[in-house]
């Protein structure tokens, strides 16, 4: 049952841009980025907050080390390489530079159907600080 629901788990992360270090700036957006709470995860839907709209981005379809080696997942105050690729017609439009930049944080997209999952499924793997900060991003996505 938990691997059915693995693909709507998504956990709660917060990510800061690095500035000049920002690889490509349109769809697959790729830059390296500091993990600035919780943790985020190959396959995370990433949006931007940008004057009080949230905007999809995409999601992260892979993430490096500063050496090379893939990996899957980063903990607080990591820094690694992100690859976002954006899913919809209007996620691939979004420009970094134009439409957003350092300045605005990127957060994981989670729904109140994820947060149910991590509830049930994946509570031993979230720890106070990730529930903190699920409530925080419930408020600034407007979830029930």
């Amino acid at each position: 049952k938990k691997m059915q629901c693995a693909a709507n788990a998504v956990f709660p992360c917060t990510l800061k841009i690095l500035p000049n270090r920002v690889y490509r700036k349109k769809d697959p957006f790729l830059c390296d980025v500091e993990v600035l709470e919780g943790v985020v995860k190959v396959g995370t839907p990433i949006c931007v907050y940008v004057g009080g709209t949230v905007h999809g981005l995409g999601r992260i379809s892979s993430m490096q080390t500063s050496n090379g080696n893939q990996i899957d997942s980063a903990k607080r105050g990591v820094v690694v390489s992100v690859k976002i690729t954006g899913e919809s017609p209007k996620e691939k439009t979004w420009l970094y530079g134009r439409h957003f930049d350092e300045s605005n944080e990127l957060i994981s997209q989670i729904s109140r159907r994820s947060i149910d999952v991590l509830k049930e499924y994946y509570r031993d793997e979230m720890n106070d600080e990730n529930w903190q900060l699920i409530r925080r991003l419930k408020k600034l996505l407007d979830i029930a």
